[in-house]
């Protein structure tokens, strides 16, 4: 096991437009008294309950209250007057906006069997905010050459560590060259199935493509039929169909970075999809992620092993 420290910043950005037009004016003005925009990870927003901000890892209570009205406008405004066009997302329990935004939508939820049809009756909203950092991610960019890209690199944490930003400076990287004064751009493909992967990834020298809005399954089969990827990145993977399919890929050549939710390897390995991709030789290192307390990350490289 081999641990790593690596620095992580933000940039002081104001919140992205999409978010602030959308919020009652009393609950925009009283963050912008309490923190600034760049500290700022989730807003959330409860029913009948006090707002809070996630500032830095910690929950920051606010005093503004919105009920359940207030909170039905917000979310229509964040989906310009249109529930309707947002609604396939709306009931796997989100909405994707500009920049990068996501936002969590709880309510209650009307069913046939075991299908979602709609949510009704909005009782929070969690905003995940973006934000830009300094490049970072160069040891998974070492570990994808050590391999000779013949295996790629999963990522794991609990949520809210900062996997996505890791991932998307690593996009950047990869596409780039920038990770190693001798690198040469990868054809780096993500799967942005949720329309934050691919957030700050300008640039007219990136040898990038982005997938946006589809399945993690559909999207792996275009980047490796149709685009001739080099390496594909995507996003909070488990499922076990999406499995066969990073199987169907690793055969093809083609190796994947991507992230879970998990707290240790073990628990990455109990879950059967990604167990399958072990047994299938998908990744050559697992890397877990933490914060040092200090706005970086801590690393907690695992090489795989036949045993494991």
């Amino acid at each position: 096991m081999q641990t790593i420290s690596v620095n992580r910043s933000a940039t002081a950005d104001a919140l992205p437009p999409s978010v602030m037009r959308a919020l009652p004016y009393r609950l925009s003005d009283e963050i912008r008294r309490t923190t600034s925009p760049a500290r700022i990870e989730e807003i959330r927003m409860r029913a009948d309950r006090r707002c809070s901000l996630v500032v830095s890892g910690r929950n920051v209570m606010l005093e503004t209250v919105l009920d359940r009205a207030e909170l039905s406008a917000v979310l229509e405004g964040m989906c310009q007057g249109s529930l309707y066009a947002f609604s396939d997302t709306i009931n796997q329990g989100y909405i994707s906006l500009p920049d990068g935004v996501r936002v969590g939508v709880c309510g209650r939820a009307g069913c046939e069997g075991d299908r979602i049809i709609g949510i009704y009756e909005v009782s929070s909203l969690s905003v995940r905010i973006p934000h830009r950092s300094r490049p970072q991610g160069e040891e998974i960019c070492r570990l994808l050459h050590g391999f000779d890209r013949t295996c790629g690199v999963l990522v794991y944490s609990p949520p809210g560590i900062g996997k996505t930003t890791l991932l998307r400076s690593v996009a950047v990287m990869l596409s780039s060259g920038a990770w190693s004064d001798n690198a040469s751009p990868l054809r780096t493909v993500v799967i942005d199935t949720r329309g934050e992967l691919a957030f700050a990834s300008e640039g007219r020298d990136l040898c990038l493509d982005v997938l946006s809005g589809y399945p993690r399954r559909r999207g792996i089969e275009i980047a490796t039929r149709c685009l001739n990827a080099e390496v594909i990145i995507c996003d909070e993977i488990g499922d076990y169909e999406e499995a066969m399919s990073l199987v169907a890929s690793h055969n093809c050549g083609v190796p994947l970075i991507a992230s879970a939710h998990a707290g240790s390897v073990e628990q990455l390995l109990s879950r059967t999809g990604l167990r399958l991709l072990h047994e299938a030789k998908i990744f050559g290192a697992y890397v877990g992620i933490k914060r040092d307390g200090r706005g970086g990350f801590v690393y907690d490289v695992c090489h795989r092993r036949s045993d494991m």
